[in-house]
């Protein structure tokens, strides 16, 4: 763990983000990095007589792709980079996972801010300012989270513990190599087979660091540490043919037709060996360091536990939402939203014969009524899927009247791959690769189609493709000359928050205008997230146990319960992060009523939606100084004598 002296070169740079707490009403641009002294000077224009200082944002902004890049052949891979964009041959390279390299980050990140802070941003253009802005904000929260010595923190995201049944690279490389890493021909074969070579350094490397994150006394909750351990001997090698690794080298290999069968059964046998000896080494001793931590574990699930809990929690929030909105005003927001959404299902539910019990209570009752499922059978399958894409369709011709434009790609929906069943959400979004290797994805992870109440679907494609992840996503990746570090950046309270948005615009599409079950999806969906408002804060913050989280969130939401297992392991491992999506889908809402108040006549909803997407992912407050400056342009000029 890092002590004292790195705090304290930290603290100048974040003292000020933590001074001042906001509700759903406060401006952001009035909080806007207060400690650098910039939320004044947001509004001004760059003085005619100063020099402009865009060549040297420029140039850091190089500086710091390359930095970040160079660290994650992984992430290149998977983002379809090219070898002359990442400057060397990746093909064959894994993530680095050493401690040296968490220490170099950590500090090569507290440079990098300390040089942007020496850039006069009054000197850029307004464009530029935006960048200057939101790589200020991400380095400035990023940099914080990784005081606290422990755990994985990316740009944007980050997790108290560094091995967990989501996260860790015993799980993680055997989705990167069956997923991220095709094998095409014998060259990419023997670039597999390298990357294979090196998965048991990388397993040895993060296990030394989760052992002295042990050591120093952060240690994940039993019922994560189960989980992890279940995971760890599903994956630890027993007839190494018959691992998913070796399964997925050999049918790969059948797919090149100029590999002679010999030659085949050699490359096959190097994988079997590597699989079978030196990786199930580290997988043995992974799980024997789980069976043993299992006692340690504390039984409660809140980040608060640990040393510096409390603090880590507050500094996790600011990294996923983006404001300073501390826990009980979190807390409070959401359990404010969820009575006004009740208030809205409610009806329904009596018109659907549901009077008696608690809203999660009947709605879990619909939930698994046959009447409202898909028969899970593989024609209920086919059928589920073709649901899911005659709603998309809707949605993208229905969306010219709130979007000037989509991305040029499409998108196709997909069944989740089952290696990440356990572990992935119930549906998720990938972009295009820069490669433009596959298309843009909306997945499903269909264990069963009884997981998926017909009148769910809807809202869930809304959410995942169009007016969704996909539009927002689709328009960012197709932005020209962005730095390559927009691409490792995660904000999920811009993009998940503009999805649950994009909820809402279909709905005023008219989405549920004949479908008053579709409408109680789309409400039941909004419930859940203002829920998760309340079950993260009162997890990390008010000490709920795990057995109050449950149940809550049974009652309040109607989910299933293994899919509500699986919500508060979430808040665990990546305390905060379920707060970024209501956060974002409020302070949208919140500014275009503001637009709407401020233009009047003159407000242009598509003209609106584009000020949002247009610029790409950002912080919440860099969104709201930019949508303050789009209202003034939009204002009636006076006219001249």
């Amino acid at each position: 763990m890092l002590g004292g002296p790195y705090r304290k070169t930290l603290a100048a740079s974040t003292k000020a983000n933590h001074m001042l707490a906001l509700d759903w009403k406060t401006p952001f641009r009035a909080l806007l990095f207060a400690g650098a002294g910039l939320s004044a000077a947001i509004l001004a224009a760059c003085s005619p007589s100063a020099v402009s200082a865009d060549p040297a944002l420029v140039a850091f902004m190089q500086r710091f792709s390359h930095a970040e890049m160079d660290r994650s052949p992984e992430e290149a891979d998977a983002l379809g980079l090219s070898v002359e964009a990442f400057g060397k041959r990746y093909q064959a390279l894994l993530d680095d996972r050493s401690m040296a390299v968490a220490e170099r980050t950590r500090a090569t990140r507290l440079d990098l801010l300390y040089e942007l802070e020496r850039i006069d941003r009054a000197a850029l253009s307004r464009d530029s300012q935006r960048t200057y802005d939101t790589a200020l904000e991400i380095l400035r929260d990023t940099t914080a989270i990784e005081a606290h010595g422990h755990g994985v923190n990316g740009l944007g995201w980050a997790s108290p513990y560094l091995i967990t049944f989501a996260d860790g690279a015993f799980v993680d490389l055997v989705k990167f190599m069956t997923l991220h890493a095709p094998v095409r021909s014998r060259a990419d074969a023997e670039d597999w087979l390298t990357r294979l070579d090196h998965m048991d350094e990388a397993l040895r490397d993060e296990r030394r660091r989760f052992e002295v994150d042990i050591a120093a006394g952060v240690i994940p909750p039993r019922a994560i540490v189960q989980r992890t351990l279940d995971k760890a001997r599903q994956l630890t090698p027993g007839i190494a043919r018959e691992h998913p690794l070796v399964l997925y080298f050999i049918e790969q290999l059948a797919q090149i037709p100029d590999i002679p069968e010999d030659d085949i059964t050699k490359l096959v046998k190097r994988a079997s060996d590597q699989v079978g000896g030196p990786l199930k080494t580290e997988y043995t001793t992974l799980v024997k360091l789980l069976e043993g931590l299992l006692a340690r574990a504390p039984a409660d699930p809140g980040v608060w536990a640990l040393k510096d809990g409390e603090a880590y929690y507050r500094d996790a929030l600011k990294l996923y939402t983006t404001t300073d909105m501390s826990p009980k005003q979190l807390h409070d927001a959401g359990l404010k939203l969820i009575d006004q959404i009740s208030k809205q299902i409610e009806p329904i539910l009596i018109e659907m014969g549901q009077v008696e019990g608690s809203i999660g209570g009947r709605l879990r009752t619909l939930s698994t009524d046959p009447a409202y499922l898909f028969p899970d059978t593989p024609e209920g399958r086919v059928a589920l899927m073709d649901s899911l894409r005659e709603r998309i369709t809707w949605a993208e011709t229905a969306m010219g009247r709130m979007i000037i434009t989509g991305p040029k790609g499409k998108v196709e929906v997909r069944e989740a791959p089952r290696i990440s069943q356990d572990t992935a959400p119930g549906a998720y979004y990938k972009a295009v690769p820069l490669d433009g290797s596959r298309p843009a994805t909306y997945n499903l992870n269909l264990r069963s189609t009884l997981d998926f109440p017909i009148w769910s679907l809807p809202t869930l494609s809304f959410h995942e493709a169009a007016p969704g992840h996909h539009i927002q996503a689709g328009l960012a990746r197709e932005r020209a000359n962005q730095p390559l570090v927009n691409y490792l950046i995660s904000q999920p309270a811009f993009s998940e928050g503009w999805a649950l948005y994009a909820e809402d615009l279909a709905d005023e599409l008219g989405a549920y205008k004949d479908d008053k079950l579709g409408r109680l999806g789309y409400l039941q969906s909004l419930l859940f997230r203002a829920a998760r408002l309340v079950a993260d804060t009162g997890v990390n913050s008010q000490k709920w146990t795990r057995a109050d989280t449950i149940s809550y969130l049974q009652t309040t939401t109607g989910l299933g319960p293994q899919e509500i297992e699986s919500e508060v392991d979430r808040y665990a491992i990546w305390p905060g992060q379920a707060c970024a999506y209501m956060t974002g889908r409020e302070t949208i809402r919140r500014l275009r009523t503001g637009a709407q108040q401020q233009l009047k006549a003159s407000f242009d909803i598509k003209a609106f939606h584009q000020a949002i997407l247009g610029p790409g992912p950002r912080p919440l407050p860099v969104l709201e100084a930019d949508i303050a400056d789009w209202i003034a342009s939009q204002r009636p000029q006076p006219i001249q004598n």
